[in-house]
C-alpha cells in the first residue's frame, strides 16, 4: 500500500511539473538595472548599485556588532589553554574543509557579480571553515593566523577602501557608468567596481565573524 502511495505521488508530481508553464516576467525596472550595471546577477546589481546606501549601513551595523561582541568578551576571563581534545581523522577532514572554504571564498567573491554569491556570503563561508577547523583540530593554530596574516589591518583597510569607493561612485557617477559599460557582459572582469566591493566586503565579514567566534571560544572553550 505504501508503494502504491509513493508511485501515485510520483505520478502526480511528474504530471504537475510537466504541465507547469513558467513565464519569465521581469519586474518593472529590473531590465533597466541589468542594462545599466552590465552584470547578470541582479541581486548583486541591486545591493551594490541601486541600494548601495543600504549595503553600506549593513556593513556599519556588522562592524558595530563585531566591536560590541569583542568589547564585551574582553572583560571576561579566558579559558584554560591546552584542554582541547583532537582526533587524527577529524584533523585531516577539518584541514581539508578549511582549504575548501578558502577556495569557495575566492570563487564566491570573484564571481559574485555573474553568479550566485557575493561578499557577505563569501565572508561567512570562509569564517565557517576556519572556525570549524579551530574547533575540531587546533584552535591555537587557527587563532594565530589572525596576527600572522595581519587580519585586523586588512579588516580596517577594507572598510576604509569600501567607504572611499562608495564616495567615488556617489560623486563621480559618470565615471562609474563608463567602468560598468567597459566590461564584457557575463565575464569575471566586468561590473566596474562591483567585484572589488564584493572582495572587500568578503574580507570585512570574514574578519569580523572570525573575531567574534574566536573571542567566544577563548572565553568559553572549545568543544
Amino acid at each position: 500500500m505504501k508503494i502504491l502511495g509513493v508511485i501515485a505521488a510520483a505520478v502526480i508530481f511528474l504530471f504537475v511539473v510537466l504541465q507547469a508553464r513558467i513565464d519569465l516576467v521581469f519586474p518593472e525596472g529590473l531590465e533597466e538595472i541589468i542594462e545599466r550595471t552590465n552584470i547578470p546577477n541582479t541581486v548583486t546589481a541591486i545591493y551594490l548599485e541601486t541600494r548601495l546606501y543600504d549595503t553600506i549601513f549593513e556593513v556599519i551595523v556588522f562592524s558595530i556588532t563585531a566591536l560590541g561582541v569583542t568589547t564585551f568578551f574582553s572583560s571576561l576571563p579566558r579559558s584554560a589553554e591546552g584542554s582541547q581534545q583532537v582526533f587524527g581523522s577529524v584533523t585531516v577532514y577539518s584541514g581539508g574543509l578549511a582549504a575548501l572554504s578558502v577556495t569557495l571564498f575566492l570563487y564566491v567573491v570573484l564571481e559574485g557579480h555573474i553568479s550566485p554569491g557575493g561578499g557577505f556570503v563569501g565572508g561567512v563561508v570562509l569564517a565557517t571553515g576556519i572556525v570549524t577547523y579551530g574547533l575540531t583540530s587546533n584552535f591555537a593554530k587557527a587563532n594565530s593566523h589572525y596576527d600572522r596574516f595581519k587580519i585586523k589591518i586588512m579588516e580596517n583597510a577594507s572598510l576604509l577602501i569600501i567607504f572611499s569607493l562608495v564616495s567615488f561612485i556617489v560623486f563621480f557617477p559618470e565615471t562609474h557608468a563608463r567602468l560598468l559599460a567597459s566590461g564584457e557582459f557575463g565575464e569575471v572582469l566586468s561590473g566596474g567596481l562591483i567585484p572589488v566591493l564584493n572582495i572587500l566586503i568578503g574580507i570585512k565579514v570574514y574578519a569580523g565573524a572570525w573575531k567574534m567566534s574566536s573571542e567566544f571560544i577563548n572565553r568559553r572553550g572549545t568543544l
